[in-house]
């Protein structure tokens, strides 16, 4: 692996070049500034962006009416759905459904066994989640409001505290910080195979320009 910052960071994206990410950094009067910068993958060479840069990789072209009505786009998960919808997800599980043009049609607290969810990735009308506190990954039908399907669970061992996930190539990378591994889903059978395994805890896997990256305890990493 080949560590591309160790600075702490809040939030991180993918984006044409490489990376975007949010650093949160105290100030001597005792507030909080976030800046936002990018990372070329290819230059290796870190620059500062625009907030509306960030927002508009995040959120697509209808992020300012989004992020108006949300107040928080840091700690949300953000997913494409189909129709130029998007689905945002917070770690407390509330989740909101907007329209194409960024308009609210649908919120509420998306829970599994009265655990919430967190994290999001699209899968045509419906969307997946790992639900930490049950140890599980769930697919969640958008039509019929409900949980279709769970893998994992108290008693499994299959993930261990679950925090993010994304879809590849027909496969969810889900990331287990209770093992420090990331583990798979086949969507086409749905088995469980182990795809990383890391000394610490991982927070994030993602992709971009054809490169992986992960997030670690330590840094950011280069796969």
């Amino acid at each position: 692996m080949k560590c591309l910052m160790d600075i702490d960071i809040i939030d991180i994206i993918p984006f044409s070049k490489g990376l975007i990410f949010a650093r949160k950094e105290s100030l001597q009067n005792d507030s909080v500034k976030v800046s936002f910068f990018s990372y070329d993958l290819n230059t290796e060479r870190a620059a500062p962006v625009t907030k509306g840069v960030y927002l508009l990789n995040k959120f697509g072209s209808a992020y300012k009416p989004i992020v108006e009505q949300i107040g928080d786009y840091i700690s949300c998960d953000v997913a494409a759905l189909p129709g130029s919808q998007t689905s945002v997800v917070y770690p407390t599980g509330e989740m909101g459904l907007f329209d194409p043009e960024g308009v609210l049609y649908w919120t509420g607290d998306l829970m599994y066994h009265d655990f919430p969810v967190r994290g999001v990735a699209a899968d045509n009308k419906h969307i997946w989640c790992v639900v930490p506190d049950n140890n599980s990954v769930i697919r969640y039908s958008l039509a019929s409001e409900k949980v279709v399907l769970r893998i994992g669970g108290d008693r499994s061992t299959a993930f261990a505290s679950p925090v993010s996930l994304n879809i590849f190539d027909g496969e969810l990378y889900i990331c287990n910080q209770g093992t420090c591994r990331i583990r798979t889903i086949n969507l086409k059978d749905y088995s469980v195979k182990d795809y990383k395994v890391f000394e610490e805890p991982v927070h994030r896997y993602i992709r971009s320009c054809g490169k992986e990256i992960v997030v670690l305890n330590s840094g950011v990493y280069q796969l």
